[in-house]
This record gives structure tokens, sequence and C-alpha cells, in this order.
């Protein structure tokens, strides 16, 4: 058993006092090139894990860790503005809780937060439902654990916050929504294809938002967005429509953890037989350790309010701030090998210490509110895998490129379920 980590905290004031060096002057290209790894080849060229650069010519510090971790998670930084538009258009838009700062941003990120707090159990079981008869309408056909987990949750997630859209519809609102999460770090043509696709689904959830309003709907989840009011009205139906995706789009992000999780299975057959013996701690363990190991988001932006100080150097307000996701997910300042496959380490770790869906705690945090219905739904979906699904992995590429964001299984973990 490994030693485990502890959640990202606060170093003494001492332990960080060398300042922040350089890495290059801009570093644009090897972000291309590095993918996932950017951040750790960067630590490893300048010898600390934190550095300076440029990307696309704007000013940076690149940063992972305990001290890092909890300079972002505190506050003081805004989001808006921090990642490209390209991206930020395909994965919240303008208006959205992301978009907010201050009280606005507070009450609107309590109120998704309390909506994916409720409703974990209610989505679990969906999921679950749902994913016997998505593994149903593909048996003895080749497929892959992706593209049936992405059918799975885009129905559970539909049921979930109260709309059932008829078959052809359904199709094509979950591959807008699996198009904005595969097309958030790419640019030009295909970047203008999935937000044109975005935009259908937008109109489509702005229907919704107007349905449930007019018909006095403010009990299911579209209804609660409808109805809710900031600064004395209700939200514009534009705005509740993108909270609504914002709902919708991470659940389905979700499948892509499925995929990993059943690559790790693969990978581990030893832990597949201890998660068939049905005990759920152990199959907890096995779903934090899944969402730490494989790469998911790579980093987060933020640019500060106030000065913030990082290895003893203070930062100016409208510093731009990249808390690097994946690298402190693999530092071996908080995890002991932290590039081995252990769940074992989280027999006495706090899941908090992942950071593979934002920082922070409270109403303010840079923390995705639907992270535990996330850890949730891959515990369940490990279950279904070896207790409820009989499926051949397919000959294929089991590769996981750190350079392609998101990242996936090379063969999307192709199967054929019996």
């Amino acid at each position: 058993m490994t030693a485990s980590a502890s959640a990202p905290s606060r170093p003494s004031d001492g332990s960080a006092a060398d300042g922040v060096p350089t890495l290059c002057l801009d570093a644009t290209h090897r972000l291309a090139r590095d993918g996932y790894a950017f951040g750790l080849r960067g630590y490893r060229d300048v010898g600390a894990d934190a550095f300076r650069t440029r990307l696309v010519g704007r000013p940076v510090v690149v940063a992972r860790g305990a001290e890092a971790a909890h300079v972002f998670g505190a506050g003081g930084f805004r989001r808006s503005g921090a990642i490209p538009r390209s991206a930020m258009h395909l994965l919240q838009d303008e208006g959205s809780v992301q978009a907010l700062e201050g009280e606005r941003h507070r009450v609107r990120r309590a109120l998704l937060l309390e909506i994916a707090e409720r409703g974990r159990g209610t989505l679990v079981a969906l999921f679950r439902s749902e994913w016997g008869a998505a593994v149903e309408e593909v048996s003895g056909e080749r497929t892959s654990l992706l593209d049936v987990a992405t059918t799975a949750l885009a129905r559970a997630a539909f049921h979930w916050v109260g709309v059932m859209p008829p078959p052809v519809e359904e199709r094509a609102i979950t591959a807008g929504l699996r198009g904005m999460i595969d097309s958030a770090a790419s640019i030009g043509p295909r970047n203008w294809a999935a937000r044109a696709h975005r935009r259908r689904v937008e109109r489509w959830a702005a229907s919704l938002v107007s349905s449930a309003r007019s018909r006095g709907d403010a009990v299911s989840i579209v209804g609660r967005l409808a109805h809710h009011e900031e600064d004395g009205r209700p939200l514009d139906i534009e705005v509740a429509a993108v909270e609504l995706l914002n709902l919708l789009r991470p659940v389905v992000a979700v499948a892509r953890f499925v995929a990993f999780a059943g690559h790790a299975l693969h990978a581990h057959p030893e832990w597949a037989a201890r998660v068939g013996t049905g005990d759920a701690e152990t199959t907890r363990w096995m779903a934090d350790e899944v969402r730490r190991f494989y790469p998911f988001f790579p980093m987060i932006g933020g640019i500060a309010t106030a000065p913030f100080r990082l290895r003893g150097e203070e930062f100016p307000a409208g510093q731009c701030l990249l808390l690097d996701l994946y690298g402190t997910d693999h530092s071996p300042e908080l995890w002991e090998r932290p590039d081995v496959f252990d769940p074992f380490r989280f027999a006495d770790a706090s899941p908090h210490a992942i950071v593979a869906q934002g920082v922070g705690d409270g109403p303010g945090a840079h923390r995705c509110p639907g992270e535990l219905a996330t850890s949730d739904l891959v515990a369940e979906a490990l279950s279904l895998l070896v207790n409820s699904s009989r499926y051949e992995v397919l000959p294929q590429d089991l590769r996981i490129s750190l350079r392609r964001i998101p990242a996936r299984p090379e063969g999307g973990m192709a199967v054929v379920f019996a």
C-alpha cells in the first residue's frame, strides 16, 4: 500500500521562497506539442513547481501543487477572460456562472451546487437504468465504452432535468453536447462547427426554459432555472438555457471517465476482482484513483483581482495564473509514486486531494458543482462494468495520448457486449 495524500493545503511560509523562474519567452508551441504534459516538462526544465512564460503573447504563471492550489482556491481570481473565447463559448458561454464574479457568482453557483447535490442519487439511479438499455441496443455489435456511456449518461441527464426529447432530437442534442467537449481545445473549422452545433442546442434549451416558465413549472430542474431570480427578476431565457446546458454537458463528459474506468479494469484485473466482490468502499477507492490518475481537464485559469504571493514572490492584480490540474494530481509533493495506478492510496486519503475538477470549497470556489455526482457515477460505472455487463475488449490501441485534449483511450475502449 502506498502512502496517501492529504488534501492540498498551504505549506509553511519558508517552504517555497525561491521565486518563480522563467521557462522561456513564449511557450505556445510547447503547449501545443505537450498537451497535458506541458506543465510537467516545464517544471522539470526549471527545477520548480511553477514557471513564468507567455502563451499566445500573454504573460502567465503556470503552477502545480499544494501552495498553488491553496492560492487559486482561496479566491481572488476571476475566470472571465482567462481561457480562450473559443473554449469559453463551447464549455460555458456568456452569462454563465463561470463568467460571473462576486455575489452574482456565489448566488448562481449555490443554486447549481444545491441542484447537483440534491439530485445525485436520482442521477445515478437513472444512469444505472439507461446503461442497461444502451448496452442492449448494441449487444453483439462493435461499439465503445465511450459511445455507450455517452448515450446512457445523456439520457439519464435528460430525465434528471425533466426533459424527454424524441429519439431523433435526442441523438442530435447528445451529439451537440459531446461536440462541445470534444472540440473545446480545437481552433479553426472544427471549433466553428462545434459552436454552430452549440447554438442549435442552446435554442432547444431556451425553448424548454420558455415552456417551463409558461406552464408554471417551478419544480423540475428546468423549471427551477426558468423561475430562478437574481436582482429581483427571473434569469433571461438565454442565460437559463446556458445554465441548463451547464448541467447536461458535464454529465455527458463523465463518459470519458467511464472509458478510463474500463481501461483501468482491463489493465488491472486484480482490481476488477476486488470491485466484483461488491464492496462499496473498494469501488469508491478505485473511482477516486481513476479520477486522479487519468487525464481529464488539463488546467484552469484565473486573472488575479488582487495581489497574491507564490513561492515567496509577489504578483500584481491582473496576473494570469494557470493551475495545472493534471500536474497537481501527479505531483510527487502530494502523491507517493504519482504515476502508478494504486486505489489503495485512498484508504485514508481525502478525495478532495484530487483536483481533476477544480479547487476550493464553498459558493465562491473554482470547483465543479457536480464533482461528487461525478465520483458517484464513476463508481456506479465500475460496478456495472464488472457485475452487470458481459463484454469483450477488442484488439485496439490502448494508449492514451497526452497531446489530445480532451484525452481518451485511442480506440475509445472498443468492446463487444454479449
